[in-house]
């Protein structure tokens, strides 16, 4: 190792094998060796000292911190260390030019290659660190691999995949288990197949092209009906599409403040997966509905808050979206405040049904008012053995852009 480089992350690709002499050479010339139980066992010849990353690898990486000074430190990675490894956590750490990587290959390549097809197609998941499955996103790829653990194993996966959406049973998935080690194992079949497999922490799930449409994509303008909410507080479909399509959703931050149902921003997390939702709803019961509302549609990018706007708007971060759906006397002063943290270019959008708050809001931010909108929507109804329409109240949506 030269002068400047203090630690060297050696990729261990599976097995032993898929590692080359020079990053074993690497090994042997540290000091310091760190990494899992299993990988250090994989250098039972190494005289220097090991230490075992179990949990709390923060506390870990500021040790070999301290111990980089005077010694020289290799840490190893399974698979490729910037993988979903341990190699991009350790920027925050250690200058570039401290750090060498040597890469391998991934268990999801590796599993590949056993198959014998292509992975340029896929999209890649891990549900490590406690992270929710974004069923959705994962359904509506044309292949998925989701990298399980302990929590959720992949045949435990599959089996919330299929209890959310059935019709997804009938596809055809792969999930690998402890690839490399001796105790390696294969499991093909449909995922109502694999979901009764027992399956430890160590595992990744593979689910292939669907044969037929299976369709679990949110479109614009749900149906009010697939939403819990309070005595019709929420946001109709046609108005939510119209608020969608002005708040010009995009990766970044969105707030959904009064969220109630949090139809808004559900749909909004749904369109578009790069973009996190932030949820902020007062009433207790409603809170209560919201999140059953974010955990029945599976979205993890979305996370409701039970606080009241004026108070936590402070400690929202910068966004670049921000819906209001309702604010009561506080209105403008809710507007105002939220208007602060929306950076260069985003869009603040409110709806309105009572007078008091249109007044309310055409005072409010003359200089980046952009627009009023008036929605009025009537219904197909039934009297007797005719249909009539019926219309409901008219909804007004403001404007305002930073």
């Amino acid at each position: 190792m030269s002068r400047k480089i203090k630690v060297t992350v050696i990729g261990c690709g599976v097995s032993l094998e898929c590692m080359s002499p020079h990053a074993r050479e690497k090994v042997m010339q540290a000091d310091v060796l760190a990494g899992g139980r299993r990988l250090l066992d994989f250098f039972p010849e190494f005289k220097g000292r090991k230490i075992v990353i179990k949990s709390g690898i923060l506390e870990v990486i500021s040790e070999l911190k301290k111990l980089s000074e005077s010694k020289r430190i290799a840490i190893l990675a399974s698979g490729d260390p910037l993988f979903h490894g341990i190699g991009s956590r350790l920027g925050a750490h250690f200058r570039d030019s401290e750090i060498v990587i040597i890469p391998n290959i991934s268990a999801m390549q590796s599993l590949f290659s056993k198959l014998r097809i292509s992975w340029d197609d896929t999209a890649l998941f891990t549900l490590h660190g406690g992270k929710k499955a974004p069923y959705r996103n994962i359904l509506n790829s044309n292949k998925a691999v989701i990298y399980c653990d302990d929590k959720v194993t992949a045949s435990g996966l599959a089996a919330e995949l299929v209890a959310k959406f059935p019709d997804c049973g009938s596809r055809n998935a792969v999930i690998a288990e402890n690839l490399g080690m001796n105790e390696e194992k294969l499991y093909k079949g449909t995922l109502n197949k694999l979901k009764r497999c027992k399956t430890g922490g160590l595992s990744i799930l593979l689910l292939l092209p669907a044969e037929g449409l299976i369709d679990s994509s949110i479109s614009l303008g749900l149906d009010d009906s697939g939403f819990i909410h309070d005595n019709r507080m929420i946001t109709h479909s046609e108005v939510r599409a119209v608020v969608l399509s002005k708040l010009r959703i995009g990766p970044g931050i969105m707030w959904d403040i009064g969220a109630a149902s949090g139809s808004v921003g559900i749909e909004a997390a749904s369109l578009c997966p790069a973009l996190d939702v932030i949820a902020v709803e007062s009433d207790s019961k409603r809170f209560c509905q919201l999140q059953k509302n974010i955990d029945g549609f599976g979205l993890p990018n979305v996370k409701a808050l039970h606080a009241g706007a004026l108070e936590t708007i402070a400690d929202l971060p910068d966004a670049r979206a921000i819906f209001i759906g309702g604010g009561g006397n506080d209105i403008k002063q809710i507007v105002e405040k939220a208007f602060r943290k929306l950076i260069p270019g985003g869009r603040l959008v409110v709806t309105a049904v009572l007078l008091e708050t249109k007044a309310a809001l055409t005072k409010c931010l003359k200089n980046n008012f952009l627009e009023a909108v008036s929605i009025s929507v009537s219904r197909s109804s039934t009297l007797g053995s005719s249909r009539l329409m019926k219309s409901e109240n008219s909804v007004d949506i403001y404007v305002y852009q930073k």
